[in-house]
């Protein structure tokens, strides 16, 4: 029996062919795989978010008391990423870009984190512009603290950075105050 030495020849360049393929193969599916993490986590995200943004504007709108629990999967890492709500004062410009519809005045949650891919998500709140957030002030401290919550201010220069926690909201305004005054506690 004779052996056609052409077939001995090939046989290492197909090998090498078939190892540089599936090195390609692994590759793409690796980062097929990073990229729906990163999709899932964004989903949660925006599920915590539109819960934080939802819970707002029922404590504004109904002057009612809310509790929810805020904890977006910690898929970025905890120490870059930034939760803060901020509002733009006489911005209509600001407020019609990211809102949708021209209003002076809008309140906006922010999260960042340095590997997204804007950089950021966002949230525009359909509240009243003169809505008030208190911080740890004497309107919070005597109108209803709560046992294991702190009172934080999520607004303004000196403001909180929004953590994964348990959350109470509470409109503090006085009975007959058209505009809410919303103080906001957060335990751990």
């Amino acid at each position: 029996m004779k052996f056609n030495s052409r077939g001995q020849m090939s046989a290492p360049f197909e090998l090498l062919v078939a190892m540089i393929i599936m090195a390609f193969v692994v590759i793409i599916g690796t980062q097929m795989i990073a990229n729906t993490e990163t999709q899932m986590c964004l989903l949660s995200i925006d599920k915590e978010l539109t819960e934080f943004k939802l819970s707002i504007e029922e404590t504004a709108q109904k002057k009612a008391s809310v509790k929810f629990d805020f904890r977006p999967e910690d898929c970025f890492n905890e120490k870059k990423v930034t939760i803060k709500l901020h509002q733009f004062i006489d911005d209509p410009a600001t407020c019609a870009a990211r809102c949708g519809d021209p209003r002076d005045s809008c309140f906006i949650i922010f999260f960042s984190a340095p590997n997204l891919s804007n950089g950021y998500k966002q949230k525009c709140l359909d509240i009243a512009e003169y809505t008030t957030f208190l911080g740890e002030d004497a309107d919070c401290a005597t109108t209803g603290a709560l046992e294991g919550y702190t009172a934080m201010k999520p607004i303004g220069d000196a403001a909180d950075v929004l953590l994964p926690g348990t959350y109470v909201l509470r409109d503090v305004s006085p009975a007959g105050n058209a505009y809410p005054k919303i103080c906001v506690f957060r335990r751990a």
